[in-house]
C-alpha cells in the first residue's frame, strides 16, 4: 500500500468589519488593497483556486483547484466575507469540497472550525459549546454535509474541549505533535511517553471521554519540522524539495506523512506557494507513487491502533500550536508574542481577559434571566442561533416560533434577539488575534474591544444595568508598551467610542448622501436597511436643503426606525444635520414647511436655528459622521471640477512650455521636478482620457492617440502613471475573450487577439489571470483553430489544455446528521 499524504491548510483571518456597520474599513499596511482581507484574498484565496503550472517560458499549462487536492479549513467568518465580497472564489472552495468527497467515497476535503477562532480551553463551558455548535452549524450551511472534524483555533485543547467536541458528534481533529503526552496500545496499560514531540505522526489516534463511556475522539498529529519547514523554511520555493520533505518523513506503506500550516503560507507569506502546493500535489507526488488524500479516507482505511492523552501545559490550561507556554499567550505574559520592540511585555494580557471575562459573566446572567422570559431554554435558543446569523430575513420568523416559550409581540421579538445579538458580540470579543501580538494597542485588540462596546450599547438598548465604569476599570489596569496609548481604558475611549453609530447617526448618513447626489431612495448600510419618503431636495444660491423620512430596519433584528431630517449642504464639504424621531405626518410636515420657509427667506444662521429647532432631537451631524467609506465618494463629488480645473492648469503649463521641456531634454540638462510633474500629470491624463474615450472600441485604430502618447512618454523619458488605464484595459480584455470564448466566431476571436496585443503598444501592464481562466475552463467545449491557437498564444496559454477533457461532476447531497460515534 502506498504512503499517503496531507496536506493541511489553516485559512483564516479574524473578523474585521465594525461592529456597528459591518463594513471593513481601510486599513494601513495592505497597500494596494483597501483592507487585509482584500490584500491575502488577491495573495492566497484566489490564486489556491486557480493554481497554475506553467511551462519554462511561463505559458499555463494546466490550472489547478488546490483545494481539491489539500485537507483544509476556513474560518466561517472568512467565509461568510467571501461570500458576500468574492463569490466566484467562494464557490470554487465549496465546490472542491464536493469533487473531492466524489473521488475520496464521501469524504471531502474540508473540515469545520470553531466559529471565531476563540482559544476553547480558556471559554466557559457554555461558549464552548455554542463555538462548536456555531462552527457545526455554519459548515453544514455552506458545505451541504456534515463535518468529520473540527479544526480548533490555534489546535488550543484541553479534556473539556475534547469532551465537548466527542459530544457534537465530531470524530477527528489535528494537532501539532509537541501536545501529545503519552500512548498506549487501545487495551493496553503500557504507557509510554511521547512528550515533547514524541509522538510518531504517520498514524492516528484515539482519545477516549473522560467520562468512561469509552466515546471517542481520533486525532492525527501533524509532523511539525516539516510543517516548520513550510512556513519558515521555504522550502514552498521548490514542489521537488516539498514532496522531498514529506517523503523523508514517511514511516512506510501504510503510514501517512502529514503536514499542517496556516492557509496563507501558500501564496501570502510564500509568493507562489500555490503553485508550488500545485505542482507537488497533481504531478510530483504521483510521479513518485504517492497517494495524496485527507485525513478522513485515511482514517477510514487505518483506524487507530493505540491510544493518547494529550499535554494540559504547564498552567495545566491546556496546549496548543502557537504557545510554548500552554495557552499562556491568551491570559498572561508568557513571552511568546509576535512584533514589538524590546523591552515590551504582554502584562495587558491578563487584564484585558479579567474585563471581557467580567462583561460576558455580566451579559450571561442578563440574558439567562431576561431571556428565560422570552425562551424555552435560552442557551438552547443561543445554540441555534446561527441559522439566524447565517441568513436573517429567511430564518428570523421561525426561530422564534421554534425557540419562543410563547407567542411573542413584534418589540419583544426584537428584544429577544437583540439579547442574542449581545451573546454573539460577546463571544466575538474573545477572537484570539486581540491576545496574539505585541500591544493591547494593536488592530487586532481593539477590534475585540469594539465587540465588547457592542456588547454595552445592546444592553443600553435593552434597558439592562450598564457594567461600563467596572469594565473600564479593570481595563485601565492593562497598559501600552506605547506609553502615548496610555491604558486599555484609553485605548478604549479613544478608539472604540468613536467607532459607535446609533441609528440616528445611520439616517444622518443616508440624508448626507441624498444631499449630495450619491444615495438611492431605498439601499442598505450600517446593518440596516432604509426606506426614504417624502423627500425634498432643493438648491438656493450655494445652498442646498433636503427634508425627508427615513424608516430603517435591523438586519440583526428586524427592529424598525423611523426618523424625520432636515439636511443642509453649506458649500464644500460643509454638511450639517438634524435628525429626530418621527412622530406623526402633521409634525413632520408642519417642520418641514417652516425650514422651507425660513430657506427661501431668511440668513444663513436663522436657516441653522430653524433646522435645529424643528427637526434637532439628541445631537446634530456632519461630514465627520458619514460612515466609513463614505467621506471619499462625497468629497470625490464635491471636489471632481475642483481637480479638473487643477488639469487644466496643468496642462496649460505643459503647453505653453513644451518646446522649451524638449529643448532643456535635448541639451542634456535635468527638468525642474515642478515642470517634470506638470509634463507627466498631464500626459498621464491624456492617456487615461483617450483609453477611456475608446473603451467600447473594438478596432485597434481608435487607439491611435493613445499610442502616439505612449511613444512620446517613451521618447522624452518620463514615467507617467498607467495604473487606471491598465485597469481598465484589462476589464475590457476580460469581456472580450469571455465574449470569444462564448461565441468563438472568428470576429469575436479576432477582437480579443488585437485588444490584449495592443495592450503591447500601449505600454500597458495588466493582469492575465482572468482571460487565461476563461479559456481554460472553456476547452471541454471548444475546437482548437487557428484563431483559438493565436488567442492561447497572445495570452500565455499552451494550446495543448485542449487536449485535456474537464472531469464532469455532479454536487452530493448533503448525508443526515449523524449522532456522535460509540
Amino acid at each position: 500500500m502506498a504512503i499517503g499524504i496531507v496536506v493541511h491548510g489553516h485559512f483564516y483571518q479574524p473578523p474585521r468589519e465594525n461592529p456597528w456597520t459591518g463594513i471593513v474599513e481601510r486599513q494601513e499596511g495592505a497597500e494596494p488593497y483597501h483592507d487585509w482581507n482584500e490584500r491575502i484574498f488577491h495573495e492566497c484565496y484566489r490564486p489556491n483556486a486557480y493554481a497554475r503550472i506553467v511551462d519554462g517560458e511561463g505559458r499555463v499549462e494546466t490550472i489547478v483547484n488546490n483545494y481539491e487536492h489539500m485537507s483544509f479549513n476556513f474560518g466561517p467568518t472568512l467565509l461568510s466575507w467571501l461570500e458576500e465580497h468574492h463569490s466566484i472564489t467562494y464557490g470554487k472552495i465549496i465546490e472542491a469540497d464536493h469533487k473531492s468527497a466524489l473521488a475520496r467515497k464521501g469524504h471531502g476535503n474540508a473540515i469545520a472550525q470553531a466559529y471565531n477562532h476563540t482559544i476553547l480551553p480558556l471559554c466557559s463551558e457554555r461558549d464552548r459549546v455554542t463555538q462548536i455548535h456555531w462552527g457545526i452549524g455554519d459548515f453544514v450551511h455552506r458545505f451541504r454535509r456534515r463535518p468529520e472534524a473540527m479544526w480548533l483555533p490555534e489546535a488550543a485543547a484541553d479534556n473539556n474541549t475534547l469532551c465537548a467536541l466527542i459530544d457534537a458528534g465530531i470524530k477527528f481533529t489535528i494537532l501539532s505533535p509537541y501536545q501529545a503526552q503519552r500512548v498506549r496500545p487501545i487495551g493496553s496499560n503500557d504507557w509510554r511517553d511521547a512528550s515533547d514531540g514524541r509522538v510518531d505522526p504517520s498514524m492516528p489516534y484515539r482519545y477516549f471521554h473522560r467520562d468512561g463511556s469509552r466515546r471517542y475522539l481520533d486525532i492525527f498529529f501533524y509532523d511539525g519540522p516539516r510543517s516548520r519547514a513550510i512556513a519558515f523554511e521555504n522550502v514552498l520555493s521548490s514542489s521537488q524539495a516539498f514532496i522531498d520533505s514529506l517523503a523523508s518523513a514517511a514511516g512506510g506503506d501504510g503510514r501517512v506523512s502529514s503536514v499542517a500550516t496556516d492557509g496563507e503560507s501558500y501564496g501570502h507569506h510564500t509568493h507562489f506557494g500555490d503553485r508550488s502546493l500545485a505542482h507537488a500535489l497533481t504531478i510530483e507526488a504521483k510521479r513518485r507513487g504517492f497517494w495524496v488524500t485527507n485525513y478522513a479516507e485515511y482514517l477510514d482505511q487505518h483506524a487507530p491502533t493505540h491510544e493518547v492523552e494529550i499535554s494540559l501545559g504547564p498552567d495545566g490550561r491546556g496546549s496548543s500550536w502557537s504557545c510554548a507556554h500552554g495557552v499562556g499567550r491568551w491570559f498572561r505574559d508568557c513571552a511568546c508574542h509576535t512584533g514589538g520592540q524590546p523591552g515590551w511585555n504582554q502584562a495587558w494580557r491578563g487584564p484585558l481577559r479579567s474585563a471581557l471575562d467580567f462583561l460576558r459573566d455580566v451579559a450571561a446572567g442578563q440574558f439567562e434571566t431576561r431571556g428565560g422570559e422570552y425562551f424555552i431554554d435560552p442557551w438552547a435558543a443561543r445554540n441555534a442561533y446561527i441559522q439566524v446569523i447565517l441568513d436573517p430575513d429567511r430564518n428570523r420568523e421561525a426561530f422564534i416560533k421554534t425557540h419562543a416559550r410563547r407567542a411573542l409581540s413584534d418589540n419583544e421579538s426584537f428584544e429577544a434577539l437583540g439579547l442574542l445579538e449581545m451573546q454573539r458580540h460577546a463571544m466575538l470579543m474573545y477572537t484570539s488575534c486581540g491576545w496574539f501580538f505585541s500591544d493591547i494597542a494593536g488592530i487586532e485588540t481593539i477590534q475585540i474591544l469594539r465587540y465588547a462596546g457592542k456588547v454595552l450599547d445592546l444592553q443600553r438598548d435593552l434597558g439592562l444595568p450598564s457594567p461600563e465604569p467596572e469594565f473600564l476599570a479593570r481595563l485601565s489596569e492593562a497598559r501600552s508598551n506605547r506609553k502615548e496609548r496610555g491604558t486599555g481604558a484609553d485605548i478604549y475611549r479613544k478608539f472604540v467610542e468613536p467607532s459607535r453609530i446609533v441609528p440616528h447617526r445611520i439616517t444622518a448618513h443616508v440624508a448626507i448622501h441624498l444631499l449630495a447626489g450619491q444615495e438611492e431612495e431605498v439601499g442598505e448600510v450600517a446593518e440596516h436597511s432604509f426606506v426614504v419618503s417624502d423627500a425634498r431636495i432643493r438648491h438656493h444660491g450655494t445652498i442646498a436643503l433636503c427634508t425627508g423620512r427615513v424608516e430603517l430596519t435591523s438586519r440583526a433584528t428586524g427592529r424598525k426606525f423611523q426618523h424625520v431630517f432636515s439636511a443642509l449642504h453649506l458649500g464644500g464639504v460643509d454638511f450639517h444635520c438634524a435628525v429626530s424621531d418621527f412622530v406623526s405626518m402633521e409634525k413632520f410636515q408642519r417642520a418641514s414647511d417652516a425650514v422651507w420657509e425660513v430657506f427661501l427667506t431668511a440668513s444663513l444662521p436663522k436657516l441653522l436655528r430653524a433646522s435645529a429647532q424643528e427637526f434637532g432631537g439628541s445631537r446634530e451631524y456632519g461630514l465627520e459622521h458619514v460612515i466609513a467609506n463614505g467621506h471619499e465618494q462625497i468629497v470625490e463629488r464635491i471636489y471632481g471640477g475642483l481637480l479638473q480645473r487643477f488639469s487644466e492648469q496643468y496642462a496649460n503649463l505643459y503647453s505653453d512650455h513644451q518646446r522649451t521641456l524638449d529643448m532643456l531634454k535635448t541639451a542634456g540638462y535635468k527638468l525642474p521636478k515642478e515642470l517634470l510633474a506638470a509634463a507627466e500629470f498631464t500626459l498621464s491624463r491624456r492617456f487615461e482620457d483617450e483609453i477611456r474615450k475608446q473603451q467600447e472600441s473594438r478596432d485597434p485604430e481608435a487607439y491611435k492617440r493613445a499610442i502616439d502618447i505612449a511613444h512620446e512618454v517613451a521618447e522624452r523619458g518620463y514615467e507617467i502613471d498607467r495604473t487606471a488605464s491598465s485597469r481598465l484595459f484589462e476589464s475590457m480584455v476580460n469581456l472580450l475573450v469571455n465574449m470569444a470564448v462564448m461565441q468563438p466566431s472568428d470576429e469575436n476571436l479576432s477582437a480579443a487577439i488585437e485588444l490584449t496585443e495592443l495592450t503591447k503598444r500601449l505600454q500597458l501592464k495588466i493582469n492575465l489571470e482572468r482571460a487565461q481562466e476563461a479559456v481554460y475552463e472553456a476547452r471541454g467545449r471548444l475546437t482548437l483553430n487557428d484563431k483559438l491557437r493565436h488567442l492561447c498564444h497572445v495570452l500565455m496559454v499552451r494550446p495543448q489544455i485542449f487536449e485535456q477533457v474537464p472531469e464532469a461532476t455532479a454536487i452530493p447531497r448533503p448525508p443526515s446528521l449523524t449522532p456522535p460515534r460509540t
